[in-house]
Formats: structure tokens, sequence, C-alpha cells
């Protein structure tokens, strides 16, 4: 059995692999959250870690018995070319703290823009009123 924690971009994994009943090559994925100390790994370890085997293999066996193993679609070297592209393309934000950021950054941006524009139209107000004042200074003969 070999347990493997990564950091899959947003959250923290760990990677379980061992070997089946049948003698097969099985794996499990378990999610941490945020980064695991070394006391929380070792309560996974002693509690937990069989409870995710077993729940893991449970469903393999409900899966092989009712025939919901899915098989893969080929996908067309192009298309997979565009999705690749498409991911490359995408900003790599890691964090949810940093999405919220994003976001928060966003808002204040669309705020910012109405307050502007709210601001240029007071002014072209005045400035319309001021040039009516004086274009009736300008009648009265002053």
């Amino acid at each position: 059995m070999k347990l493997t924690i990564y950091f899959d971009g947003s959250y923290w994994c760990g990677l379980i692999e061992y070997v089946g009943v049948a003698g097969d090559y099985r794996a499990c994925n378990y999610l941490f959250g945020a980064e695991p100390k070394n006391p929380e790994v070792e309560a996974f370890i002693c509690q937990q870690l069989s409870q995710v085997v077993l729940e893991n293999d449970r469903k393999l066996a409900t899966s092989v018995k009712t025939g919901n193993i899915k098989k893969e679609k080929k996908v067309s070297p192009k298309r997979m070319q565009r999705k690749i592209n498409k991911l490359k393309k995408q900003p790599a934000l890691s964090t949810k703290a940093q999405l919220a950021m994003k976001e928060a950054q966003e808002q204040f941006k669309v705020q910012k823009r109405k307050q502007t524009k709210q601001q240029k139209a007071q002014q072209r107000e005045a400035q319309f009123l001021l040039k009516q004042e004086k274009r009736l200074q300008k009648k009265k003969g002053h």
C-alpha cells in the first residue's frame, strides 16, 4: 500500500495505491482540503485509511457486477489539441482565495466604471448649463 499526498491546484489530495483481493492494482483518491500536517496524516492512516480502501473496493465490486465500467471514447487528435490550447489560455488561479480576490477585483472595476460614467455625465450636464447661462447673458445685452 502506498499513500502519495499532492497538491492538485486547489486542494491537497491523497492517492492511495494498493493491491486488491484478486491481486489486481487498485487506486483511490482522498481529498484533504487544506495542507495536511504530519499529525493529520498519521490520524488519517490510523483511523480512516482502511475505511476508504473498503469503500473503494465495495464501489468497484458493485460497478463490476452491474457492468457500469465506463469505457473512454477515443478523442480525435485535432479535438484533443483544441482542448489543450483552450486549457493553456485559461489563467492559472490555484486557490479559492485567489478566485475570490479576482472576483472582487472585477466587481470593483465594474463599480468604478459606473462611477466614472456618472461623473462624466454630471460634468457634461454642468457644462451644458454653463453654456446655456452664457448664451442667455449674451441675449440680455450686457
